[in-house]
């Protein structure tokens, strides 16, 4: 099976060579997230050669408030790959400036985006997921990416309305609300990620190969084989990859 990790932070492994290596041997399509612009060059030159490893660039919205002045450097750095994130709104903070800053950046890279066209956004929507889909609208020029989705159920209507899809992680299906919103998204509109190493798998942190995880899962929520959800996974990365 070719397996499809949409959101992993390559740049907080231990031993990046080893992981690129992993995922290449096995054929695992990984967008190789990042949290700040000015890790995106490490990234960039260690999958400059790679097929299934693509590297993003993106400035976290938890970083705005010590890393707002890359903004420039990631809007002028985002022509060097079609893969943007990892980038959005996180609500968890309360501090109204902050949050005006996570929007103001935001609506720039979707802006910058939308200029250059034909990107691939994976994007964090923690307690903020109206305010992202706001942003994004219902006519975004390329495909967004709602990574751990956690919003409402009319949330996720939404984003379905606006084109997105949804990368689903091992974490995410372990509890009862996060099978619920998966059961709610069509097959069509699913990709798997792992997320690591933000998300453990069997007590280590997770890796690429370990997305198997989030396809078994998702095997079991269609009342399917997992070949046939893998296969599934695969054919919609297909088509947002082709799509310009």
């Amino acid at each position: 099976m070719k397996l499809v990790d949409a959101h992993f932070h390559l740049d907080l492994q231990k031993d990046c060579q080893a992981v690129i290596a992993e995922c290449e041997a096995k054929a695992i399509y990984t967008i190789a997230v990042t949290n700040a612009p000015s890790v995106f060059s490490h990234t960039q030159r260690l999958t400059v050669n790679t097929k299934y490893v693509r590297a993003a660039i993106g400035l976290h919205p938890e970083l705005v408030a010590t890393h707002a002045h890359e903004l420039p450097e990631l809007l002028r750095m985002m022509e060097q790959t079609r893969y943007v994130g990892e980038v959005g709104l996180d609500y968890v903070t309360t501090d109204a400036p902050i949050r005006s800053s996570q929007r103001r950046i935001f609506e720039a890279t979707l802006a910058r985006c939308a200029e250059l066209g034909g990107k691939i956004m994976t994007v964090h929507s923690r307690r903020a997921a109206v305010d992202v889909l706001a942003c994004v609208g219902s006519a975004f020029p390329g495909t967004v990416i709602l990574h751990w989705f956690s919003g409402a159920l009319r949330d996720l209507r939404a984003g379905l309305n606006a084109g997105c899809y949804f990368s689903v992680n091992p974490a995410m299906l372990r509890s009862d609300r996060g099978r619920a919103l998966v059961r709610e998204i069509p097959r069509t509109r699913v990709l798997t990620e792992t997320d690591g190493p933000f998300v453990e798998v069997e007590g280590r942190r997770a890796t690429p190969p370990d997305v198997i995880h989030a396809v078994n899962g998702l095997a079991e929520i269609w009342n399917t084989e997992p070949a046939e959800a893998a296969a599934q996974i695969l054919s919609n990365f297909r088509t947002i990859v082709e799509t310009k």
